[in-house]
Protein backbone atom coordinates (compact mmCIF):
# COMPACT_ATOMS: atom_id res chain seq x y z
CA UNK A 1 0.00 0.00 0.00
CA UNK A 2 2.83 2.22 0.74
CA UNK A 3 4.45 1.53 -2.87
CA UNK A 4 1.09 1.68 -4.17
CA UNK A 5 0.69 5.25 -2.53
CA UNK A 6 3.91 6.53 -3.19
CA UNK A 7 3.77 5.23 -7.11
CA UNK A 8 0.37 7.03 -7.40
CA UNK A 9 1.98 10.74 -6.35
CA UNK A 10 4.65 10.21 -8.56
CA UNK A 11 2.60 9.42 -11.78
CA UNK A 12 0.37 12.50 -10.46
CA UNK A 13 3.12 15.09 -10.26
CA UNK A 14 4.54 13.71 -13.58
CA UNK A 15 1.00 14.35 -15.09
CA UNK A 16 1.06 17.78 -13.33
CA UNK A 17 4.57 18.84 -14.24
CA UNK A 18 4.60 17.65 -18.39
CA UNK A 19 1.73 14.95 -19.56
CA UNK A 20 2.84 14.69 -22.96
CA UNK A 21 6.26 13.78 -21.45
CA UNK A 22 5.48 11.41 -18.53
CA UNK A 23 3.12 9.02 -21.57
CA UNK A 24 5.81 9.36 -23.66
CA UNK A 25 8.09 7.37 -21.45
CA UNK A 26 5.42 5.14 -19.99
CA UNK A 27 4.94 4.22 -24.19
CA UNK A 28 8.37 3.27 -24.21
CA UNK A 29 8.58 1.05 -21.55
CA UNK A 30 6.04 -0.98 -23.21
CA UNK A 31 8.27 -1.50 -26.05
CA UNK A 32 5.39 -3.26 -27.77
CA UNK A 33 6.17 -4.13 -31.50
CA UNK A 34 2.40 -4.04 -31.78
CA UNK A 35 2.06 -0.27 -30.66
CA UNK A 36 4.12 0.74 -33.22
CA UNK A 37 2.39 -0.95 -35.89
CA UNK A 38 -1.47 -0.41 -34.97
CA UNK A 39 -0.70 3.72 -34.17
CA UNK A 40 1.57 4.18 -37.34
CA UNK A 41 -1.61 2.27 -39.28
CA UNK A 42 -3.83 4.72 -36.94
CA UNK A 43 -2.01 8.05 -38.50
CA UNK A 44 -2.36 6.77 -41.66
CA UNK A 45 -5.98 6.71 -41.60
CA UNK A 46 -6.45 10.10 -39.91
CA UNK A 47 -7.68 13.01 -42.26
CA UNK A 48 -5.30 16.05 -42.65
CA UNK A 49 -7.23 18.12 -40.34
CA UNK A 50 -6.68 16.09 -37.26
CA UNK A 51 -3.41 17.47 -36.49
CA UNK A 52 -3.24 16.90 -33.06
CA UNK A 53 -4.23 13.51 -33.08
CA UNK A 54 -1.76 12.75 -36.21
CA UNK A 55 1.24 14.20 -34.07
CA UNK A 56 0.01 12.15 -31.23
CA UNK A 57 0.09 8.82 -33.99
CA UNK A 58 3.64 9.79 -34.38
CA UNK A 59 4.78 10.04 -31.09
CA UNK A 60 3.44 7.19 -29.89
CA UNK A 61 4.86 4.98 -32.89
CA UNK A 62 8.09 6.09 -32.05
CA UNK A 63 8.85 7.64 -35.26
CA UNK A 64 9.99 11.12 -33.60
CA UNK A 65 12.02 11.99 -36.78
CA UNK A 66 8.74 12.05 -38.43
CA UNK A 67 6.84 13.84 -35.92
CA UNK A 68 9.66 16.63 -36.57
CA UNK A 69 9.39 16.41 -40.22
CA UNK A 70 5.24 16.92 -39.54
CA UNK A 71 5.73 19.82 -37.12
CA UNK A 72 8.53 22.09 -38.66
CA UNK A 73 5.83 21.78 -41.90
CA UNK A 74 2.95 23.39 -39.93
CA UNK A 75 1.91 26.78 -40.05
CA UNK A 76 1.61 27.90 -35.87
CA UNK A 77 -0.26 31.04 -36.57
CA UNK A 78 -3.33 28.98 -38.00
CA UNK A 79 -3.57 27.01 -34.62
CA UNK A 80 -5.11 27.62 -31.24
CA UNK A 81 -3.23 28.50 -28.75
CA UNK A 82 -4.36 25.03 -26.46
CA UNK A 83 -3.23 22.66 -29.75
CA UNK A 84 -0.11 24.78 -30.32
CA UNK A 85 0.94 24.13 -26.73
CA UNK A 86 0.22 20.20 -26.98
CA UNK A 87 2.43 20.01 -29.97
CA UNK A 88 5.00 22.00 -28.59
CA UNK A 89 5.30 19.95 -25.83
CA UNK A 90 5.26 16.83 -28.17
CA UNK A 91 8.68 18.40 -29.56
CA UNK A 92 9.87 18.95 -25.82
CA UNK A 93 9.38 15.77 -25.29
CA UNK A 94 11.32 14.01 -27.73
CA UNK A 95 14.28 16.26 -27.42
CA UNK A 96 13.50 18.32 -30.67
CA UNK A 97 14.28 21.46 -29.97
CA UNK A 98 14.42 23.18 -33.99
CA UNK A 99 10.32 21.92 -33.96
CA UNK A 100 9.88 23.63 -30.76
CA UNK A 101 11.30 26.56 -31.89
CA UNK A 102 9.37 26.65 -34.67
CA UNK A 103 6.05 26.51 -33.10
CA UNK A 104 6.47 28.56 -30.03
CA UNK A 105 8.78 31.54 -31.26
CA UNK A 106 7.35 34.82 -31.24
CA UNK A 107 3.92 33.76 -29.84
CA UNK A 108 2.54 36.01 -27.54
CA UNK A 109 -0.88 34.61 -25.67
CA UNK A 110 -2.00 34.86 -21.65
CA UNK A 111 -2.97 31.13 -22.02
CA UNK A 112 -2.16 29.28 -19.11
CA UNK A 113 -1.67 26.35 -21.28
CA UNK A 114 0.70 27.79 -24.42
CA UNK A 115 2.81 29.43 -21.15
CA UNK A 116 3.50 26.26 -19.08
CA UNK A 117 4.33 24.97 -22.54
CA UNK A 118 6.56 27.93 -22.93
CA UNK A 119 7.91 27.57 -19.87
CA UNK A 120 8.79 24.35 -20.32
CA UNK A 121 11.02 25.09 -24.01
CA UNK A 122 12.99 27.36 -21.59
CA UNK A 123 13.83 25.08 -18.78
CA UNK A 124 14.68 22.43 -21.75
CA UNK A 125 16.63 25.07 -22.96
CA UNK A 126 18.37 25.23 -19.83
CA UNK A 127 16.94 29.15 -18.97
CA UNK A 128 15.94 28.02 -15.67
CA UNK A 129 15.01 31.73 -14.13
CA UNK A 130 12.83 32.63 -17.20
CA UNK A 131 11.20 29.48 -17.52
CA UNK A 132 9.73 30.40 -13.48
CA UNK A 133 9.37 34.07 -14.58
CA UNK A 134 7.25 32.71 -17.46
CA UNK A 135 5.48 30.57 -15.19
CA UNK A 136 4.83 32.93 -12.03
CA UNK A 137 2.96 34.90 -14.67
CA UNK A 138 -0.15 32.82 -15.18
CA UNK A 139 -0.36 30.40 -12.30
CA UNK A 140 -0.50 30.47 -8.34
CA UNK A 141 2.58 29.86 -6.22
CA UNK A 142 1.10 26.19 -5.43
CA UNK A 143 0.83 25.01 -8.81
CA UNK A 144 3.47 21.78 -8.87
CA UNK A 145 5.43 22.52 -12.21
CA UNK A 146 6.14 25.98 -10.94
CA UNK A 147 7.29 24.54 -7.30
CA UNK A 148 9.79 21.90 -8.82
CA UNK A 149 11.42 24.48 -11.08
CA UNK A 150 11.64 26.90 -7.80
CA UNK A 151 13.11 23.70 -5.73
CA UNK A 152 15.90 22.34 -8.70
CA UNK A 153 16.88 26.22 -9.42
CA UNK A 154 17.33 26.40 -5.21
CA UNK A 155 19.83 23.41 -5.45
CA UNK A 156 21.87 24.66 -8.61
CA UNK A 157 22.27 27.90 -6.98
CA UNK A 158 23.94 26.05 -3.59
CA UNK A 159 21.10 24.77 -1.13
CA UNK A 160 22.31 21.86 0.92
CA UNK A 161 20.51 19.61 2.83
CA UNK A 162 19.90 20.32 6.68
CA UNK A 163 22.06 17.80 8.70
CA UNK A 164 22.46 18.22 12.95
CA UNK A 165 26.56 18.23 13.77
CA UNK A 166 26.63 14.65 14.99
CA UNK A 167 29.03 13.35 18.16
CA UNK A 168 30.26 9.86 16.23
CA UNK A 169 32.83 7.81 18.02
CA UNK A 170 32.06 4.21 15.75
CA UNK A 171 33.96 1.45 16.76
CA UNK A 172 37.03 1.72 15.16
CA UNK A 173 37.23 -2.14 14.49
CA UNK A 174 33.92 -1.75 12.04
CA UNK A 175 34.81 1.58 10.97
CA UNK A 176 37.83 0.48 9.27
CA UNK A 177 36.69 -2.03 7.03
CA UNK A 178 32.82 -0.79 6.60
CA UNK A 179 31.97 1.67 3.13
CA UNK A 180 28.44 2.54 2.70
CA UNK A 181 27.72 3.33 -1.15
CA UNK A 182 24.91 5.90 -2.09
CA UNK A 183 23.60 5.44 -5.80
CA UNK A 184 21.05 6.16 -8.17
CA UNK A 185 20.09 3.18 -9.09
CA UNK A 186 21.35 -0.43 -8.95
CA UNK A 187 20.69 -4.36 -9.93
CA UNK A 188 18.15 -5.88 -10.08
CA UNK A 189 15.93 -3.35 -11.26
CA UNK A 190 18.43 -1.52 -13.67
CA UNK A 191 20.65 -3.25 -15.84
CA UNK A 192 22.52 -0.45 -16.93
CA UNK A 193 26.18 0.33 -17.71
CA UNK A 194 25.62 1.52 -14.29
CA UNK A 195 24.43 -0.15 -12.34
CA UNK A 196 26.64 -3.04 -13.32
CA UNK A 197 30.04 -1.04 -12.48
CA UNK A 198 28.60 -0.27 -9.12
CA UNK A 199 27.83 -4.04 -8.57
CA UNK A 200 31.40 -5.05 -9.52
CA UNK A 201 33.00 -2.55 -7.69
CA UNK A 202 30.59 -3.92 -4.75
CA UNK A 203 31.64 -7.34 -5.03
CA UNK A 204 35.56 -7.09 -5.56
CA UNK A 205 35.67 -4.57 -2.50
CA UNK A 206 34.31 -7.51 -0.84
CA UNK A 207 36.87 -10.00 -1.80
CA UNK A 208 39.45 -7.21 -0.77
CA UNK A 209 37.85 -7.70 2.73
CA UNK A 210 35.24 -4.43 3.29
CA UNK A 211 31.64 -4.63 4.51
CA UNK A 212 29.64 -2.78 1.97
CA UNK A 213 26.34 -1.80 2.08
CA UNK A 214 24.13 0.23 -0.52
CA UNK A 215 21.01 2.88 -0.78
CA UNK A 216 19.99 4.36 -3.38
CA UNK A 217 18.12 7.21 -4.45
CA UNK A 218 14.89 8.37 -2.70
CA UNK A 219 11.47 6.63 -4.35
CA UNK A 220 13.82 4.13 -6.60
CA UNK A 221 12.69 1.87 -7.61
CA UNK A 222 9.33 2.59 -7.63
CA UNK A 223 10.37 5.85 -9.87
CA UNK A 224 10.75 3.34 -12.46
CA UNK A 225 7.41 1.58 -12.29
CA UNK A 226 7.96 -1.51 -9.29
CA UNK A 227 5.50 -1.18 -7.84
CA UNK A 228 6.47 -4.45 -5.58
CA UNK A 229 9.92 -3.04 -4.21
CA UNK A 230 11.29 -3.95 -1.16
CA UNK A 231 13.12 -2.45 1.71
CA UNK A 232 16.20 -4.31 0.34
CA UNK A 233 17.31 -6.41 -2.36
CA UNK A 234 20.34 -8.63 -2.00
CA UNK A 235 22.19 -9.72 -5.29
CA UNK A 236 24.96 -11.90 -4.81
CA UNK A 237 25.29 -11.32 -1.40
CA UNK A 238 25.34 -7.68 -1.67
CA UNK A 239 22.66 -5.62 0.20
CA UNK A 240 20.83 -3.27 -1.67
CA UNK A 241 18.84 -0.51 0.47
CA UNK A 242 16.00 1.04 -0.88
CA UNK A 243 14.74 4.68 0.42
CA UNK A 244 11.20 4.61 0.43
CA UNK A 245 9.14 7.09 2.43
CA UNK A 246 5.59 6.86 3.41
CA UNK A 247 5.50 10.01 2.12
CA UNK A 248 7.89 10.49 -0.96
CA UNK A 249 8.80 14.02 -1.93
CA UNK A 250 9.08 14.27 -5.27
CA UNK A 251 10.33 18.23 -5.68
CA UNK A 252 14.82 18.21 -6.07
CA UNK A 253 15.23 20.08 -2.86
CA UNK A 254 13.24 17.92 -0.62
CA UNK A 255 14.20 14.48 -2.08
CA UNK A 256 17.80 15.26 -1.53
CA UNK A 257 16.80 16.27 2.09
CA UNK A 258 14.78 12.72 2.47
CA UNK A 259 17.66 10.98 0.80
CA UNK A 260 20.51 13.02 3.83
CA UNK A 261 18.05 11.56 6.23
CA UNK A 262 18.04 8.44 5.31
CA UNK A 263 22.26 8.13 5.54
CA UNK A 264 22.36 9.40 8.56
CA UNK A 265 20.58 7.01 9.81
CA UNK A 266 22.57 4.21 7.90
CA UNK A 267 25.46 6.08 9.13
CA UNK A 268 24.49 5.96 12.95
CA UNK A 269 23.52 2.03 12.68
CA UNK A 270 26.19 0.90 10.23
CA UNK A 271 29.12 2.83 11.39
CA UNK A 272 31.24 3.31 8.13
CA UNK A 273 34.63 3.97 8.16
CA UNK A 274 33.78 5.96 4.89
CA UNK A 275 31.31 7.52 2.60
CA UNK A 276 31.50 7.03 -1.04
CA UNK A 277 28.86 8.26 -4.00
CA UNK A 278 28.64 8.78 -7.24
CA UNK A 279 27.70 11.64 -10.34
CA UNK A 280 25.78 13.45 -10.24
CA UNK A 281 26.01 16.24 -8.12
CA UNK A 282 22.65 15.82 -6.72
CA UNK A 283 23.71 12.39 -4.74
CA UNK A 284 26.72 14.13 -3.75
CA UNK A 285 25.03 17.07 -1.64
CA UNK A 286 23.35 14.71 0.39
CA UNK A 287 26.76 12.48 1.34
CA UNK A 288 28.83 15.79 1.57
CA UNK A 289 26.54 16.68 4.16
CA UNK A 290 25.94 13.76 6.25
CA UNK A 291 29.91 13.08 6.04
CA UNK A 292 30.94 16.55 7.30
CA UNK A 293 28.01 16.01 10.10
CA UNK A 294 30.02 13.26 11.09
CA UNK A 295 33.42 13.87 10.17
CA UNK A 296 33.46 11.35 7.78
CA UNK A 297 35.58 11.04 5.05
CA UNK A 298 33.79 10.62 1.48
CA UNK A 299 34.77 9.52 -2.28
CA UNK A 300 32.91 11.28 -4.93
CA UNK A 301 33.03 9.15 -8.05
CA UNK A 302 32.94 10.76 -11.70
CA UNK A 303 31.45 8.55 -13.92
CA UNK A 304 30.98 11.02 -16.95
CA UNK A 305 30.68 14.66 -17.26
CA UNK A 306 26.48 14.94 -16.85
CA UNK A 307 26.30 18.55 -17.84
CA UNK A 308 27.94 17.81 -21.67
CA UNK A 309 25.54 14.79 -21.47
CA UNK A 310 22.33 16.84 -20.58
CA UNK A 311 23.81 19.61 -23.75
CA UNK A 312 24.06 17.16 -26.08
CA UNK A 313 20.49 16.91 -26.75
CA UNK A 314 20.05 20.65 -27.05
CA UNK A 315 21.48 23.58 -29.41
CA UNK A 316 25.04 24.62 -28.76
CA UNK A 317 23.42 27.39 -27.00
CA UNK A 318 22.17 25.54 -24.17
CA UNK A 319 26.25 25.65 -23.49
CA UNK A 320 25.59 29.11 -22.49
CA UNK A 321 22.91 28.41 -20.55
CA UNK A 322 21.89 29.21 -16.67
CA UNK A 323 21.74 25.89 -16.12
CA UNK A 324 24.73 24.48 -17.44
CA UNK A 325 26.71 27.19 -15.71
CA UNK A 326 25.24 26.56 -12.46
CA UNK A 327 25.49 22.28 -13.12
CA UNK A 328 29.45 22.88 -13.81
CA UNK A 329 29.61 24.86 -10.62
CA UNK A 330 27.80 22.53 -8.77
CA UNK A 331 29.82 19.41 -9.80
CA UNK A 332 32.77 21.20 -9.69
CA UNK A 333 31.85 22.15 -6.14
CA UNK A 334 31.39 18.69 -4.82
CA UNK A 335 34.69 17.46 -6.36
CA UNK A 336 36.82 19.96 -4.52
CA UNK A 337 35.00 19.20 -1.07
CA UNK A 338 35.01 15.51 -1.64
CA UNK A 339 38.40 13.68 0.38
CA UNK A 340 39.07 12.05 -2.48
CA UNK A 341 37.94 12.02 -6.05
CA UNK A 342 37.68 8.61 -8.42
CA UNK A 343 37.18 8.66 -11.70
CA UNK A 344 37.19 6.87 -15.80
CA UNK A 345 40.04 7.76 -17.51
CA UNK A 346 42.57 10.51 -18.43
CA UNK A 347 40.44 12.86 -20.41
CA UNK A 348 38.26 13.08 -17.51
CA UNK A 349 40.96 13.62 -14.89
CA UNK A 350 42.19 16.63 -17.27
CA UNK A 351 38.64 17.42 -17.08
CA UNK A 352 38.81 17.82 -13.36
CA UNK A 353 42.17 19.38 -13.03
CA UNK A 354 41.33 22.06 -15.36
CA UNK A 355 37.92 22.87 -12.96
CA UNK A 356 40.53 23.22 -9.94
CA UNK A 357 40.60 19.67 -8.41
CA UNK A 358 44.13 18.47 -7.40
CA UNK A 359 45.62 15.94 -9.60
CA UNK A 360 46.91 14.45 -6.44
CA UNK A 361 43.58 13.86 -4.90
CA UNK A 362 42.17 12.21 -8.23
CA UNK A 363 42.36 8.40 -8.76
CA UNK A 364 41.18 6.67 -11.95
CA UNK A 365 39.39 3.70 -11.66
CA UNK A 366 38.14 2.68 -15.38
CA UNK A 367 35.61 0.27 -16.60
CA UNK A 368 36.58 -2.68 -16.32
CA UNK A 369 35.63 -6.96 -16.91
CA UNK A 370 33.41 -9.46 -14.55
CA UNK A 371 34.29 -12.37 -13.50
CA UNK A 372 32.63 -14.29 -16.68
CA UNK A 373 34.71 -11.79 -19.00
CA UNK A 374 37.66 -13.44 -17.72
CA UNK A 375 36.98 -16.71 -18.93
CA UNK A 376 37.61 -18.14 -22.33
CA UNK A 377 35.69 -16.06 -24.86
CA UNK A 378 32.65 -18.34 -26.32
CA UNK A 379 33.37 -19.66 -29.84
CA UNK A 380 31.94 -17.36 -32.37
CA UNK A 381 29.96 -20.48 -34.04
CA UNK A 382 28.50 -21.52 -30.70
CA UNK A 383 27.55 -18.36 -29.71
CA UNK A 384 25.91 -17.75 -32.77
CA UNK A 385 24.37 -20.91 -32.54
CA UNK A 386 23.00 -20.02 -28.92
CA UNK A 387 21.28 -17.25 -30.82
CA UNK A 388 20.29 -18.97 -33.45
CA UNK A 389 22.09 -16.61 -36.03
CA UNK A 390 23.79 -18.04 -39.40
CA UNK A 391 27.15 -19.10 -38.97
CA UNK A 392 28.17 -18.12 -42.18
CA UNK A 393 27.37 -14.36 -42.46
CA UNK A 394 29.79 -11.67 -41.09
CA UNK A 395 28.00 -9.52 -38.38
CA UNK A 396 29.25 -6.00 -37.14
CA UNK A 397 27.73 -3.62 -34.52
CA UNK A 398 27.30 -2.68 -30.68
CA UNK A 399 25.71 -3.22 -27.41
CA UNK A 400 24.69 -0.02 -26.24
CA UNK A 401 22.24 2.49 -24.88
CA UNK A 402 20.34 3.73 -28.12
CA UNK A 403 20.81 7.22 -27.62
CA UNK A 404 21.66 10.12 -30.14
CA UNK A 405 25.08 10.76 -29.04
CA UNK A 406 26.69 6.99 -29.70
CA UNK A 407 26.17 8.04 -33.63
CA UNK A 408 24.63 4.63 -34.36
CA UNK A 409 22.65 6.12 -37.53
CA UNK A 410 26.42 6.43 -39.07
CA UNK A 411 26.67 2.53 -38.62
CA UNK A 412 23.30 1.92 -40.52
CA UNK A 413 24.84 4.32 -43.35
CA UNK A 414 28.14 3.07 -43.31
CA UNK A 415 26.85 -0.65 -44.04
CA UNK A 416 24.06 0.63 -46.63
CA UNK A 417 27.40 1.71 -48.43
CA UNK A 418 29.00 -1.81 -48.14
CA UNK A 419 25.77 -3.95 -48.54
CA UNK A 420 25.39 -3.78 -52.14
CA UNK A 421 29.31 -5.73 -52.45
CA UNK A 422 28.67 -7.70 -49.54
CA UNK A 423 25.56 -9.30 -49.41
CA UNK A 424 26.42 -10.92 -46.11
CA UNK A 425 26.85 -8.69 -44.09
CA UNK A 426 24.41 -8.35 -40.94
CA UNK A 427 24.37 -5.12 -38.26
CA UNK A 428 23.25 -6.21 -34.90
CA UNK A 429 22.83 -3.46 -32.70
CA UNK A 430 21.70 -5.07 -29.12
CA UNK A 431 19.97 -2.22 -26.52
CA UNK A 432 16.75 0.03 -26.23
CA UNK A 433 16.55 3.73 -26.42
CA UNK A 434 14.64 6.76 -27.51
CA UNK A 435 16.89 6.21 -31.46
CA UNK A 436 15.30 2.69 -31.47
CA UNK A 437 12.76 3.30 -33.86
CA UNK A 438 14.65 6.03 -35.75
CA UNK A 439 17.20 3.64 -36.39
CA UNK A 440 14.87 1.14 -37.59
CA UNK A 441 13.37 3.63 -40.35
CA UNK A 442 16.39 5.07 -41.23
CA UNK A 443 17.27 1.08 -42.17
CA UNK A 444 14.41 1.10 -44.08
CA UNK A 445 14.95 4.16 -45.86
CA UNK A 446 18.44 3.30 -46.93
CA UNK A 447 16.55 -0.28 -48.13
CA UNK A 448 18.76 -2.64 -45.73
CA UNK A 449 16.21 -2.70 -42.98
CA UNK A 450 16.15 -6.90 -43.77
CA UNK A 451 20.26 -6.84 -43.17
CA UNK A 452 19.66 -5.49 -39.66
CA UNK A 453 19.05 -7.05 -36.39
CA UNK A 454 17.53 -5.69 -33.70
CA UNK A 455 17.06 -7.59 -30.54
CA UNK A 456 15.88 -4.80 -27.97
CA UNK A 457 17.53 -4.98 -24.56
CA UNK A 458 19.15 -8.52 -23.59
CA UNK A 459 19.32 -10.20 -19.95
CA UNK A 460 22.45 -9.04 -18.11
CA UNK A 461 24.19 -12.72 -18.69
CA UNK A 462 23.46 -12.77 -22.31
CA UNK A 463 25.38 -9.47 -23.27
CA UNK A 464 28.44 -11.42 -23.28
CA UNK A 465 26.99 -13.84 -26.00
CA UNK A 466 26.08 -11.05 -28.16
CA UNK A 467 29.88 -9.77 -27.98
CA UNK A 468 31.38 -13.08 -28.82
CA UNK A 469 29.08 -12.98 -32.12
CA UNK A 470 30.57 -10.07 -33.74
CA UNK A 471 33.32 -9.84 -36.12
CA UNK A 472 33.56 -6.12 -35.40
CA UNK A 473 32.45 -4.23 -32.71
CA UNK A 474 31.45 -0.71 -33.65
CA UNK A 475 31.68 2.71 -31.47
CA UNK A 476 30.60 5.22 -33.81
CA UNK A 477 30.22 7.91 -31.57
CA UNK A 478 29.50 11.56 -32.15
CA UNK A 479 32.33 14.25 -31.63
CA UNK A 480 30.87 16.09 -28.34
CA UNK A 481 32.17 17.08 -24.89
CA UNK A 482 30.25 14.40 -23.19
CA UNK A 483 31.40 11.75 -25.82
CA UNK A 484 35.56 13.24 -26.01
CA UNK A 485 35.27 12.65 -22.17
CA UNK A 486 33.53 9.83 -20.92
CA UNK A 487 34.96 6.16 -21.72
CA UNK A 488 32.18 3.75 -22.38
CA UNK A 489 32.15 0.10 -20.64
CA UNK A 490 30.73 -2.05 -23.38
CA UNK A 491 33.52 -1.78 -25.83
CA UNK A 492 35.71 -2.75 -22.93
CA UNK A 493 33.73 -6.11 -22.60
CA UNK A 494 33.99 -6.61 -26.08
CA UNK A 495 37.89 -6.47 -26.39
CA UNK A 496 38.00 -9.39 -23.22
CA UNK A 497 35.80 -11.39 -25.73
CA UNK A 498 38.77 -10.96 -28.58
CA UNK A 499 36.22 -8.45 -30.78
CA UNK A 500 38.49 -5.83 -32.61
CA UNK A 501 36.82 -2.44 -31.99
CA UNK A 502 36.30 0.31 -34.85
CA UNK A 503 35.28 3.19 -32.65
CA UNK A 504 35.67 7.20 -33.39
CA UNK A 505 38.59 9.04 -32.92
CA UNK A 506 37.99 10.71 -29.83
CA UNK A 507 40.49 11.40 -26.50
CA UNK A 508 38.71 8.71 -24.26
CA UNK A 509 38.45 5.95 -26.94
CA UNK A 510 42.17 6.73 -27.49
CA UNK A 511 42.53 5.35 -24.19
CA UNK A 512 40.75 2.54 -25.04
CA UNK A 513 41.69 1.27 -29.03
CA UNK A 514 45.24 1.20 -29.75
CA UNK A 515 45.11 1.94 -33.51
CA UNK A 516 46.21 -0.87 -35.84
CA UNK A 517 46.60 -3.29 -32.89
CA UNK A 518 43.79 -3.96 -31.03
CA UNK A 519 41.24 -2.19 -33.33
CA UNK A 520 41.10 1.26 -35.61
CA UNK A 521 40.20 4.79 -35.27
CA UNK A 522 38.21 6.95 -37.68
CA UNK A 523 37.33 10.46 -38.10
CA UNK A 524 34.65 11.06 -36.12
CA UNK A 525 30.70 11.93 -37.96
CA UNK A 526 31.78 10.10 -41.06
CA UNK A 527 30.21 7.45 -42.16
CA UNK A 528 32.41 6.74 -45.62
CA UNK A 529 35.43 6.75 -43.74
CA UNK A 530 33.77 4.35 -41.54
CA UNK A 531 32.74 1.93 -43.84
CA UNK A 532 36.37 2.06 -45.30
CA UNK A 533 37.51 0.99 -41.66
CA UNK A 534 34.75 -1.81 -41.65
CA UNK A 535 36.03 -3.28 -45.21
CA UNK A 536 39.79 -3.13 -44.15
CA UNK A 537 38.91 -5.15 -41.44
CA UNK A 538 35.98 -7.90 -42.31
CA UNK A 539 38.34 -8.66 -45.95
CA UNK A 540 41.18 -10.10 -43.16
CA UNK A 541 39.90 -12.61 -40.82
CA UNK A 542 43.84 -13.00 -39.77
CA UNK A 543 43.96 -9.33 -39.23
CA UNK A 544 40.45 -9.57 -36.92
CA UNK A 545 41.74 -12.63 -34.73
CA UNK A 546 45.46 -10.72 -34.04
CA UNK A 547 43.38 -7.39 -33.23
CA UNK A 548 41.31 -9.23 -31.02
CA UNK A 549 43.70 -11.20 -29.22
CA UNK A 550 45.81 -8.13 -28.31
CA UNK A 551 42.65 -6.59 -26.98
CA UNK A 552 41.92 -9.18 -24.52
CA UNK A 553 45.66 -9.40 -23.72
CA UNK A 554 45.22 -5.55 -22.78
CA UNK A 555 41.85 -5.56 -21.32
CA UNK A 556 42.74 -8.19 -19.14
CA UNK A 557 46.16 -6.64 -17.78
CA UNK A 558 44.81 -3.11 -17.18
CA UNK A 559 41.12 -3.46 -16.62
CA UNK A 560 39.58 -5.95 -13.98
CA UNK A 561 37.47 -4.97 -11.18
CA UNK A 562 39.78 -6.56 -8.49
CA UNK A 563 42.72 -3.86 -9.76
CA UNK A 564 40.39 -1.30 -9.01
CA UNK A 565 39.04 -2.60 -5.98
CA UNK A 566 42.82 -3.07 -4.94
CA UNK A 567 42.71 0.63 -5.51
CA UNK A 568 39.68 2.04 -3.81
CA UNK A 569 40.51 -0.29 -1.08
CA UNK A 570 44.42 1.55 -0.89
CA UNK A 571 42.38 4.85 -1.21
CA UNK A 572 39.70 3.83 1.82
CA UNK A 573 42.07 2.97 4.27
CA UNK A 574 44.21 6.24 3.05
CA UNK A 575 41.12 8.84 3.70
CA UNK A 576 39.68 6.93 7.18
CA UNK A 577 42.80 7.34 8.93
CA UNK A 578 40.46 10.41 10.17
CA UNK A 579 38.60 7.97 12.10
CA UNK A 580 41.54 6.82 14.72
Amino acid sequence: MRNLSNIAKIVLDNVRDDPIYFFLQAARRLDSGLLTRMTAGFVRALPERAIQLRAVGLLLSGNTSGLGEYLRQLDPSLIPDVSLARLGDMAIAVQDPTSAEHLLKNRTSTSTALCRTQARHAWYLGDMQEAIDILSSVVPPSNKQLRHYQSELGVFLGALPAVPKQIFAPDARLAQGTALHFLTNSLPHTGSGYAQRSHSIMMSLADEGWRTEVLTRAGYPLTVGKLRAQDADVVDGITYRRILPARFRSDMRSKIQQQADALAAAVGRLQPGVLHTTTDFSNALAVLSVAESFGLPWVYEVRGQLADTWASTRPESAKSSQRYKLFREREAFVASRATHVVTLGEAMRAELVAQGIPSNKITIAPNAVGDAYLEDPIGREEARGRLGLSPDLQYVGTVSSLVAYEGLDLLIRAAAELIPDNPKLRVLIVGSGVEANNLKDLSKSLGIYEYCLFPGRVPRDEARTYHCVLDIFVVPRRNLSVTRAVTPLKPVEALACEVPVIAADLPALRELIVHGETGLLVKPDDPHQLAVAIRSLLEHSSKRASMGAAGRKQMLAERTWSANAQKLSETYKLISHKLQ
